[in-house]
């Protein structure tokens, strides 16, 4: 008899490679992650069978590999104060990546009902949210960029770079998670300096650009470097969720007096999921940075220099903006390699409702970091014109120079 059905669960799916039988391995995980096993000798009472996980559909595809799907019972869990750690233990921090039982296993997505996600606080600012604050149209890709190098820079350097690639047309711009704001480039100043850069460049262009600078701390320190950073002028945010936590991101996210758009940096993601089959699909996390307020995420390009393919990021950009009930989109950040050379064919792939970001492909041009932008925003507007690059490059030397540059 069924207990438990996707209107009292959080419903998890896992991809599995075992010796065994699968839906005895799909029984196991689904115990051992929610009662494991009845200890008396008396009957199973009704409150823990009623809290004992279910399996809820196994798909076998060859003997003892495939997917199954788990129903975890939300009444084990207070997602009133402890959402994120109540379903991040259920399907990711108790025993179920350590058992022995199977040579693979990998998350491969999850679900709440829809009244559950109340208790997540969700993005502030979606993908229609930053078009109205740049002030930039449904039809126009949103260009921007990542300061490179990603250390080693002064304040005045850092500000310098922001004006430039501000005055060329990029409108966002975020540090690197590489700049950790050691003394020679404080939080405080760096921000306060590219603030009013900015400013200097919108009252030349008329375009407002959004910086997120770096403020990744742990739970006891990330207000505080927040407020550092919206004081000296921010108006966004950016930190790592695996070195500052979920739980640091949740409590920028829940702050009435942090309002504005928050990065949710994910760089460590493919330490928990990058080996074929094992871990934790990127998707999963995007779904959690979404869920845990993060506006930006970054997602993947064609021709990256970084794992994991277009598919992989569909599948992260769908957990990014697809429909969760109550919770606004996040914006997929696509970075990894981008430059001229290939942001037409990521435009193709991806559309215009995602964020551009070109680091070394704006900072490294031959022309310097301004053709470097107007390469990029040359390359776009071929994509979108259907030329090709090379013809429109006949007439537009940024895009020439970038074409050439090895």
């Amino acid at each position: 008899m069924t207990l438990h059905t996707p209107e009292d669960s959080l419903v998890a799916t896992f991809y599995i490679e075992t010796g065994q039988s699968l839906h005895k391995v799909a029984e196991r995980v689904a115990e051992i992650e929610t009662t494991a096993n009845w200890m008396a000798r008396t009957p199973p009472t009704p409150l823990f069978l009623e809290c004992k996980g279910e399996v809820a559909e196994v798909n076998e595809v060859a003997p003892g590999k495939g997917t199954f799907t788990v129903y975890f019972p939300l009444r084990n869990m207070d997602l009133e104060h402890d959402a994120f750690s109540s379903t991040w233990l259920s399907m990711i921090g108790g025993g179920t990546f350590a058992l022995v039982d199977y040579a693979k296993s990998r998350l491969l997505d999850f679900s709440l009902p829809a009244w559950a996600y109340r208790y997540f606080p969700g993005p502030r600012f979606g993908m229609e949210d930053n078009r109205r604050l740049l002030g930039v149209r449904n039809d126009e890709p949103i260009i921007g960029t990542i300061v490179k190098p990603t250390s080693g820079l002064t304040p005045e350097e850092v500000a310098d770079m922001c004006y430039n690639v501000a005055l060329a047309g990029v409108r966002f711009i975020k540090d690197d998670e590489k700049m950790m704001n050691p003394a020679y480039c404080p939080l405080g100043r760096r921000v306060r300096l590219v603030t009013e850069a900015l400013k200097r460049a919108e009252e030349q262009t008329g375009q407002k650009v959004i910086y997120a600078p770096h403020i990744t701390a742990g739970p006891e320190r990330i207000r505080q470097n927040a407020y550092t950073a919206l004081e000296n002028g921010a108006n966004a945010l950016m930190l790592n969720i695996f070195a500052a936590g979920f739980g640091s991101l949740e409590i920028l996210a829940r702050d009435p007096n942090i309002n504005v758009p928050l990065y949710a940096h994910c760089g460590g993601k493919e330490a928990l999921g990058r080996a074929e089959g094992q871990g934790v699909a990127p998707n999963v996390i995007a779904k959690y940075a979404r869920l845990m307020g993060g506006c930006y995420f970054r997602s993947g390009i064609v021709g990256s220099y970084l794992v994991g393919s277009v598919e992989e990021s569909r599948e992260i950009n769908r957990a990014l903006s697809g429909p969760i009930p109550g919770i606004k989109d996040a914006v997929p950040a696509l970075s990894g390699g981008l430059g001229p050379k290939n942001i037409g064919a990521t435009i193709a792939a991806f559309g215009l409702d995602v964020f551009y970001l070109a680091g070394s492909g704006i900072f490294s041009h031959p022309m310097g970091m301004r053709a470097g932008v107007e390469a990029m925003k040359q390359a776009a507007r071929a994509q979108l014109a259907g030329i090709p690059p090379a013809d429109y490059a006949r007439d537009h030397a940024e895009l020439a120079a970038a074409l050439r540059n090895p």
